[in-house]
């Protein structure tokens, strides 16, 4: 299983720990590993396009979570405005709610992240978390359809990019 698998896997394991009364830590950082799960499956589906096997840990470490956090804003912003142009037949539509998807997800979690390792005035519900890690996964399940795309290949070097001044 690769390392984001794994850290999915661990977070539903985390969640569902304890069985009557979960314990605020489990629910945190069941989340808190669910971002993580979707910031290494986009980081390491990019470095496996790096033709130097031995420089793709580099390549890796490379990734800003704030940047990716930005990158994925625009793209849902976008894709939004995309779909209220569009009608529900088109082709398009089907592909593009792909990155809307992964890109929504990513924000979330960054948000849920943040409030999960940061706010303890923040009680977390299993349920809650139940449903956060729903979201990683249709999140996983759309890179799984579009892995092979040119926009999916796009979308991941979007990532890396920083803004330009002009």
């Amino acid at each position: 299983m690769a390392y984001h698998d794994d850290l999915l896997e661990q977070a539903w394991h985390l969640a569902r720990r304890e069985l009557k009364r979960p314990k605020q830590a489990s629910l945190r950082r069941a989340i808190s590993t669910g971002y993580y799960a979707l910031f290494h499956l986009l980081i390491s589906e990019t470095a496996k396009n790096w033709k130097r096997v031995e420089e793709r840990p580099t390549l890796a470490r490379m990734f800003e979570h704030t940047l990716m956090a930005k990158v994925c804003t625009k793209r849902r912003d976008d894709l939004r405005t995309f779909f209220n142009t569009r009608s529900i037949g088109d082709p398009a539509v089907a592909v593009e709610k792909h990155p809307l998807n992964i890109s929504e997800v990513f924000v979330r979690m960054m948000g849920n992240r943040h409030t999960a390792d940061y706010d303890s005035s923040v009680e977390w519900a299993r349920s809650d978390v139940f449903e956060q890690l729903k979201y990683v996964q249709s999140a996983f399940a759309s890179w799984d359809v579009i892995r092979e795309t040119p926009l999916a290949q796009h979308f991941l070097v979007t990532l890396l990019l920083k803004e330009r001044r002009p």
